[in-house]
């Protein structure tokens, strides 16, 4: 008889620049003859992608992992595998505590870690040399076949006083423009049509290299491929210039403008280390919105950051509002280990850091419903997901202006025909986050 075919099965947290690393790993681990199945499967390992940016997504991942345990023991699985941020800021702490873990791996070095799992051994994670994937590494594919992630560069050179990113991640490195525009020709040639780009900071890229952005220029060379659908995620508002807006207007790059604001109160940037003043943020998106008349702005705020008082509070309710930002994600602070902001005394409790988390949500709410309303009786282009999981005789997808996962659905009365082509609809209606549309 043959030697058994090693299964391995992932479960991939946090962002989307880790659904990337999981892709790599699986794509190494096949390359290495073991077959990936689905996390709800008995496999020979379950590896873990964790997450640790903020509290709730430390307790996440711990959950998953205490899950996995239970299921080993219970013998559905063979091995576990933890991996990714949180192994890198606290991995001494999880080889104590995670005993029954087989490794526990950081985010470098992927390629030993898949021998060892191909050969079902255990080794120390030695952490030696930053790792940057390319268009070379082999990538299984966790998404719908019309959709993809790029991962345009890896670590940050910012020292955001919340983040501790650049701890986990390292110092900002740029992919080459040839190695993406490889990468995504084979996504392309592949069936994809909606390509995201991702990066800690997308406005930096090249700029590890040279004095300018590079991303207009990269820009430029992907337009020309054919997608759909071209989205730039995570980009630093602060560097955000005249060139980087003009880029937008290259063919299917859509007008969708990801600018993590974070606050705008003056004295909360200084704390946290980041800069532009409410004028200069508000000059921005309108900047925007004269070359873009359709354009759309996702923003993230964080609230409760110490020493936010009500006015500064106010004043961010008050520029959510004037700015009319379509898509706004809040976050309450979470004070992280080795970042600056977790040695000043925190002056919000966590049930106030709640209540007005809530309270810009519900102008996220407000602003969310203004431009829903707004496309009413619109034509879309429509990527279909797959069938509605609350409806089987509809189809769920995504028009131009939702990214994946963050913000929201549309769906589309009829049955789900295995295919994935995008197809045009009209617009019909909303209810909170979700639209509702007719195929034309």
């Amino acid at each position: 008889m043959g030697k058994k075919e090693k299964t391995v099965a992932f479960v991939s947290l946090g962002c989307f620049k880790n659904i990337v690393d999981t892709e790599v790993l699986g794509g190494m681990l096949e390359e290495r003859g073991c077959r990936i199945v689905s996390s709800y499967e008995p496999a020979d390992w379950m590896v873990i992608n964790t997450c640790s940016f903020i509290r709730d997504a430390k307790e996440e991942s711990i959950d998953e992992v205490l899950e996995a345990f239970e299921r080993k023991e219970n013998g559905e699985i063979g091995h576990v595998a933890v991996m990714g941020c949180l192994p890198q800021r606290y991995i001494e702490e999880l080889k104590e505590n995670f005993k029954e873990a087989d490794i526990v791996w950081g985010v470098n070095d992927p390629e030993e870690l898949a021998n060892l799992i191909a050969a079902d051994k255990s080794a120390d994670y030695k952490d030696q040399e930053l790792f940057l994937y390319t268009h070379l590494n082999k990538r299984i594919i966790t998404t719908t076949p019309n959709t993809t992630f790029v991962k345009i560069s890896e670590g940050c050179n910012m020292q955001c006083a919340f983040c501790a990113i650049p701890k986990i991640r390292g110092s900002y490195r740029s992919r080459d423009t040839e190695s993406i525009v490889k990468e995504a020709v084979l996504y392309y040639n592949l069936g994809f049509r909606e390509l995201n780009l991702i990066s800690q900071n997308s406005t930096y890229y090249g700029k590890d290299r040279q004095n300018t952005s590079g991303l207009p220029s990269l820009l430029e060379e992907l337009s020309k491929i054919g997608f759909t659908w071209i989205r730039v995620l995570y980009m630093m508002p602060e560097e955000v210039d005249e060139e980087i807006i003009e880029a937008f207007r290259h063919p299917t790059v859509i007008p969708y403008f990801d600018l993590p604001f974070q606050h705008v109160s003056a004295r909360v940037l200084k704390a946290m280390k980041r800069g532009a003043s409410p004028d200069k943020k508000l000059a921005l998106i309108e900047s925007i919105r004269h070359r873009f008349p359709n354009a759309v702005i996702r923003s993230t705020f964080i609230v409760g950051f110490p020493g936010e008082s009500e006015e500064e509070f106010d004043e961010l309710l008050a520029f959510a509002r004037k700015a009319k930002i379509e898509r706004i994600g809040a976050f309450g602070y979470s004070p992280e280990e080795e970042t600056e902001a977790f040695h000043l005394k925190q002056t919000v409790n966590e049930e106030r850091i709640e209540l007005r988390r809530q309270e810009l949500m519900d102008v996220s709410d407000q602003n969310m419903e203004a431009y829903n309303q707004s496309l009413v009786g619109s034509i879309q282009d429509f990527l279909p997901l797959g069938p509605c999981p609350w409806n089987s005789e509809a189809v769920i997808g995504r028009i131009w202006s939702q990214a994946p996962e963050v913000d929201g659905a549309t769906i589309v009365p009829g049955k789900f025909d295995d295919t994935y082509n995008i197809f045009k609809i009209q617009i019909t209606g909303f209810e909170n986050e979700i639209l509702y549309g007719e195929r034309l």
